[in-house]
């Protein structure tokens, strides 16, 4: 009981996120439409992204721990030890900056020490907006100080300019109080990436694809422009993927 104690003594706050349904995609882009409604359970989703704290938390606690990895994930953890490790998973910044350097596996085993799971794309989404069809949690306006570089996609990486995981302003959050659903950190979602994957339509709980080559990235970083930090935009990565750019958050059951 006492090691259960401290295993959660660190967790962030959960939000809860009750059973409905909401419009899921946009129609704007071929591999987020058709829009269509999807019926989910109630779950609840991290407030904030998972920080560098926490994660060398789990790194002390729990990465030696087989339990906490799926077969996959520890093929990947034998081949990398140590994974990028603590100083790229900082890049200079203060502990309570979101983790990044941190591959699908890592981020999957992290949950699962957490007691949850990556959230599906379509939790992901539906906590995203706050079940509101607007490209953005505040609506569809770009004029906002959102953490995006306006450099676009394809500016040199000088450093991680990321905000700490518990800083923005209350009208760039979610209605349910999220932080940084978009552009602060890319977030690795649970599911298998396809292009078509929204053909299926899916209903309730939709998870993807049962296979496939790449997992799905949502949210967009401060590397990307607004177009790609949309509550529906969708980014294939391989799941052993390791980016300055990429963080993530968990989801739990709620029984």
């Amino acid at each position: 009981m006492l090691w259960i104690l401290l295993h959660y003594t660190w967790a962030e706050p959960a939000v809860p996120i009750p059973a409905g349904s909401f419009l899921r995609g946009s129609g704007r882009s071929p591999d987020d439409s058709p829009q269509h409604t999807v019926q989910l359970s109630a779950f609840s989703i991290d407030l904030h992204e998972v920080t560098i704290s926490e994660f060398e938390s789990f790194v002390q606690d729990g990465w030696n721990r087989d339990e906490n990895w799926s077969p996959e994930g520890l093929r990947w953890r034998n081949l990398n030890p140590s994974g990028a490790q603590k100083a790229n998973r900082a890049a200079d910044r203060s502990g309570n900056h979101p983790v990044v350097a941190v591959s699908w596996y890592e981020a999957d085993a992290y949950c699962r020490f957490k007691g949850g799971h990556l959230p599906s794309e379509a939790q992901w989404e539906r906590a995203a907006c706050s079940n509101r069809n607007d490209r953005f949690p505040w609506g569809d306006s770009e004029d906002v100080e959102a953490v995006w570089y306006s450099g676009g996609k394809y500016g040199h990486l000088q450093s991680v300019l990321t905000k700490p995981v518990d800083q923005a302003p209350k009208r760039q959050r979610t209605a349910d109080g999220l932080f940084h659903t978009v552009g602060n950190v890319w977030e690795w979602t649970a599911d298998w990436y396809h292009k078509d994957s929204y053909q299926n339509k899916e209903s309730p709980d939709p998870v993807g694809p049962s296979t496939g080559t790449w997992k799905t990235l949502r949210g967009g970083s401060f590397m990307n422009l607004p177009s790609y930090c949309t509550c529906t935009h969708r980014e294939p990565a391989r799941p052993d993927r390791v980016s300055f750019t990429v963080g993530f958050r968990c989801a739990y059951s709620t029984r």
